[in-house]
């Protein structure tokens, strides 16, 4: 049977779903809300639930099996109850489909011929950051025959997870669960339920029994067995013909003993409603930052980047954040939080800001930031290392956060943390004016290595690194521009505005190479000039601290075939004598998608269709051929084989999605976050005519924009005072939400001001398209307008005068690829 490939639909009303054979899929997606977190198996089943309070995972693989009436000649015997009987086990008759949903994973399948199966995985998510620590496995049982079954069904659990394999178990009848402990960990607690009473329980060291095709035996009701045990919950249906039947587990994961488990799980678990209300919630919260451009990969990274995001926010003990191995480990490096802030900025503000402000409570007293902190037990860890990137990229956090917000309060808040940073910085230079790592610990790895690729075994980077000095270089910057935003000492504005210009200066006079006009990767402690041209070439490109000749020189060197490859770019040159494509975790030659979009923003200036480049090939890459590539559709994997391009990180990487987001709203779409009004300078390819960019977070409201392209020139249309180079335009209100379009190639931006619309709609299919769409409900059906319409196509204007409402309400329109139509009414 060929392989079937992976199709999205996208929706102008509703989120989008990835549908994809599950023949096609090796791992499963990973799900999270603000106190768990599960991986799913390419099989349907949960992999494991992990408690963030506890920092481990509570329970491992979770299993449906299902069996049919009936019962083996061997083992024949005169048995009472229906519940006593064996019955057969019963196969997936064929490949079955997996529907991939921000929210949730649904897999169809058919068993016995006649019995169509539909599970559906998910964990709550409100948005109050007390979410709780439940996952749901819920099925549905059609027959579709003429004649009635009876179906045994048996989920299973193994209640160990990655604590002790001394587990104690009970059932407790009122919760319709099994209640399971460690011995050596009271606290400790797991319940494993289901939405009626089951036929039959057990707690068995019989893992075999779980998947013996010939048989499926009924339970024996004994939860005696303790240790490393398989909790099991036996369900025995009958169905009628054309009958449906819905069950649904819950599996809980708790921290503070079992009464308190008992009672969480009574009060919080709904097995009615909460898938609803979840797929509500992320309807309205991934609207936030809706990018809109003509190609589809584009729009649908943004989107899918907004829902990995989401996924990982979590409540720690120790505060609002994520880890950086969701699942494994609750470590919240500083890097990645100062990263994630980028992005989330423009989507989920209140989440940025108290990881800064936490960021800011592990600051030492010299003014350095840590590494990491342990989101569980609170403990930093700074590797031994004077500096590395952590300092700079939180003072450019912070500085991102602020424009972004427009908060003078916060900003004051946070000052003293930021001003200690910068201070910290500017006392670890050296009198060339360079910022100095002095680590020379000889087992290497993060223990010697100032960069963002610090995991490298038995690799140093120390002494004076590109990348740490073109990152202290901006933060100074922006910590003169913090200092005056917030009304501070003047002397310490003016000190940070000089350190910044002397850092750059001595870039340009030290790590420059003159042989090629790049950069040097550093100057190590013992004074070895290191010339490998790597991914950090970036880094002074993107920070604004290198001169336009020698960016323009950057991006076009690393646009080259030895550092470029469909799934994105390499972090190191497939020529270098370092090059190792699979091993380092790929920081010697693999693909990092956040690398590649690290460049796509630095590229947006010089190369805009370089830039879409960049955004788009990691985003398809997740979904072609995702079995073989060991990725998931919509889900954004930690960095590929340079070789191979199979995924050989996380499947679910926090890091990625904010930077993708990011280099979306800041470089495609040309939004950049000031302490003011915003301004508005789409980079876009010569063939793009059009973008949008709706209900963008922005300094305590929602901007959202259109940029239309009219005789080579770009019109904007906004709902806020802009700052644009083009000609703009400013409305009151975003109504786009009230236009219904009957089209998934199409997506629409409608702006009013009073007596006035502007409707966008813009193709994002691969072909020309016609539109039927309703503005019924934006404008007024008794009122006469006067009505132009833009054709990209024939690059004019069209005029109407004289129009009734009522005859406006309903229209239909062809749009060509990557074209527009643009409606404005003016009452008359």
């Amino acid at each position: 049977m060929p392989v079937r490939t992976v199709t999205y639909r996208p929706h102008s009303r509703s989120l989008p779903v990835y549908s994809v054979g599950d023949e096609n899929l090796g791992v499963g997606p990973s799900f999270g809300n603000s106190a768990a977190w599960i991986n799913t198996k390419g099989n349907g089943a949960i992999e494991r639930v992990f408690s963030v309070e506890l920092g481990e995972s509570c329970v491992g693989a979770v299993n449906m099996r299902y069996g049919g009436y009936g019962r083996s000649l061997r083992m024949f015997e005169k048995r009472q109850a229906l519940h006593d009987q064996p019955f057969v086990g019963l196969r997936q008759d064929a490949p079955g489909d997996v529907e991939i949903h921000p929210a949730y994973v649904c897999r169809r399948f058919s068993i016995g011929g006649a019995i169509d199966i539909q599970e559906t995985i998910f964990l709550p998510v409100a948005g109050t950051w007390n979410d709780p620590p439940v996952a749901y496995f819920a099925i549905e049982m059609h027959n579709r025959d003429l004649v009635p079954y009876v179906l045994r069904v048996i989920g299973s659990a193994r209640l160990r997870g990655s604590l002790p394999g001394d587990c104690v178990v009970r059932y407790d009848e009122g919760l319709h669960a099994l209640v399971a402990h460690n011995k050596s960990i009271p606290d400790a607690v797991r319940i494993f339920g289901v939405s009626r009473a089951p036929d039959r329980y057990a707690a068995t060291f019989d893992f075999g029994s779980f998947y013996e095709p010939s048989h499926v035996d009924p339970l024996p009701n004994s939860c005696d067995a303790s240790g490393d045990v398989l909790g099991e919950l036996q369900l025995d249906l009958a169905l009628e013909p054309d009958q449906t039947h819905r069950i649904a587990f819950a599996i809980g994961a708790y921290a503070h003993g079992r009464a308190k488990a008992v009672a969480a799980f009574k009060r919080d678990v709904e097995y009615e409603g909460a898938l609803e209300r979840t797929v509500q919630y992320y309807e309205v919260e991934l609207q936030r930052g809706h990018v809109l451009t003509p190609d589809p990969a584009v729009n649908a990274g943004a989107l899918w980047g907004k829902a990995n995001m989401r996924r990982v926010m979590a409540a720690y003990p120790h505060g609002l954040a994520f880890t950086n191995d969701p699942g494994i480990s609750s470590n919240v490096v500083v890097r990645d939080v100062c990263w994630f802030v980028y992005g989330c900025d423009h989507f989920m503000p209140q989440f940025s800001r108290p990881m800064l402000d936490k960021v800011a409570q592990t600051q030492y007293g010299n003014g350095k930031l840590p590494e990491y902190w342990d989101g569980v037990d609170g403990h930093r860890e700074d590797y031994g290392l004077n500096i590395n990137d952590n300092t700079p990229l939180f003072i450019l956090a912070a500085n991102h956060h602020y424009r972004s917000t427009g908060d003078p309060e916060w900003l004051h808040r946070l000052l003293p943390a930021v001003t200690k940073a910068a201070r910290y910085i500017i006392s670890q230079t050296d009198e060339r004016g360079l910022v100095i790592c002095d680590a020379q610990d000889p087992r290497g790895d993060v223990w010697a290595i100032a960069s963002w690729r610090n995991i490298i075994p038995g690799y140093t980077l120390n002494g004076a690194v590109t990348e740490i000095n073109a990152e202290c270089a901006a933060a100074l910057r922006a910590a003169a521009h913090l200092v005056e935003n917030a009304r501070g000492s003047e002397r310490d504005a003016a000190d940070f505005r000089a350190a910044s210009t002397r850092v750059r200066d001595a870039m340009d006079a030290h790590l420059r190479n003159p042989a090629n006009g790049l950069y040097y990767l550093n100057l190590d402690f013992e004074g070895n000039v290191h010339t490998d041209v790597t991914g950090d070439e970036v880094f002074p490109v993107m920070f604004r601290v290198c001169d336009e000749e020698t960016g323009f020189r950057v991006i076009s060197r690393l646009n080259s075939p030895d550092f470029w490859t469909k799934a994105g770019l390499r972090t190191i040159s497939r020529d270098d004598p370092l090059y190792d494509p699979s091993g380092n975790f790929g920081l010697l030659g693999g693909v990092w998608p956040g690398l590649s979009w690290w460049y796509a923003f630095a590229a947006a200036r010089y190369y805009p269709d370089v830039m879409v480049t960049a955004l788009r090939s990691s985003t398809v890459h997740y979904t072609e051929d995702p079995k073989a590539k060991n990725t998931v559709p919509g889900q954004f994997s930690e960095w590929f084989d340079g070789e191979s391009l199979v995924n050989r990180g996380m499947r679910l990487s926090p890091w990625e999605p904010p930077r993708f987001l990011w280099a979306a709203v800041e470089g495609i779409c040309g939004f950049m976050v000031t302490i003011d009004k915003p301004r508005i300078n789409p980079l876009v390819p010569a063939g793009w005519k059009w973008l949008g960019l709706r209900k963008l977070p922005y300094h305590g409201g929602e901007v959202t924009y259109f940029a239309a392209r009219q005789r080579g020139k770009f019109l904007v249309y906004a709902t806020t005072d802009f700052d644009t180079p083009h000609e703009g335009q400013r409305y009151a209100e975003d109504v786009s939400s009230d236009v219904t379009v009957f089209s998934e190639s199409a997506a629409v931006v409608a702006l009013r001001r009073p007596g006035e619309v502007a409707v966008l709609i813009g193709n994002v299919g691969l072909q020309t398209t016609a539109v039927p769409f309703n503005l019924g409900r934006i404008i007024d059906a008794h009122k006469m307008y006067e009505v132009r319409i833009y054709d990209s196509e024939r690059d004019a204007w069209e005029r109407f005068e004289g129009l009734k409402g009522d005859g406006l309400a309903s229209l239909s329109m062809t749009v060509e690829m990557h074209g527009y139509r643009l409606i404005e009414l003016r009452e008359s």
